[in-house]
């Protein structure tokens, strides 16, 4: 026998039976301790443990249209999670609107749009109609991009703002979406966070705090123990 070799086989075991599958097996895993405290082992594997005190349940996967046996719950759509992955795919898919999403990404990277935004830039002549700013605009959609395909590239469906009017109307900061320097090194970054620091950088403010929060600690142990 090699060094840390288990043989259950030769140990000496009571003989019990799972009390979920009912299968006879080598109790190897019984402990009695010195104080008396006794423990039997119920269950002949992990999986039999997994299913304790669970009811059997037979169900039909929607996807390959394998019947599989489920535990605890009623009813069960897929036999595993790569049938569940392969099927939600189209209508069945947890993001899906209409289906016409990439036609819309489409249109928003053609020439038309780029041209209807500079038209509305001249018009407004390049300021916000909201604050007056003159920096970081927009051209924003009155009738929304999604539901009015008729409308997306008539100039007068569209107004020019600045980021943070923009920002305003839809709920979202569009600052994140420009390139930003580091508050602390000054390294470019695509800023999406909020925290306007390069990652080296956050890290390093990460750490700080770290150390100065175990500092304050020890102090406190240190006075604790000067007092007992």
């Amino acid at each position: 026998m090699k060094k840390g070799e288990k043989r259950p086989d030769l140990q000496r075991a009571r003989i019990g039976k799972c009390i979920v599958c009912g299968k006879e097996f080598r109790a190897v895993k019984d402990f009695i301790g010195k104080d008396g405290y006794n423990r039997k082992q119920k269950y002949c594997s992990k999986e039999c443990w997994s299913k304790r005190g669970k009811e059997e349940y037979r169900n039909r996967c929607e996807y390959c249209g394998k019947v599989f046996v489920s535990y605890g719950k009623a009813v069960r759509k897929y036999c595993s999670r790569e049938c569940s992955f392969k099927d939600k795919v189209g209508v069945k898919a947890g993001n899906y609107k209409d289906g016409k999403s990439l036609e819309r990404e489409k249109a928003r990277l053609g020439y038309q749009l780029a041209k209807w935004r500079k038209e509305v830039y001249k018009r407004d002549n390049y300021t916000c109609q909201n604050c007056g700013s003159k920096r970081h605009l927009n051209a924003h959609h009155i009738l929304s991009w999604a539901d009015n395909k008729e409308k997306r590239f008539i100039i007068s469906n569209g107004v020019t703002l600045c980021e943070e009017c923009h920002g305003k109307i839809h709920g979202k900061n569009f600052a994140n979406r420009r390139i930003k320097k580091c508050k602390l090194c000054g390294v470019k970054i695509l800023n999406q966070t909020g925290s306007e620091l390069c990652r080296s950088c956050a890290i390093k403010k990460s750490w700080i705090k770290r150390k100065e929060y175990t500092n304050k600690k020890a102090v406190i142990l240190n006075d604790r123990n000067i007092k007992a």
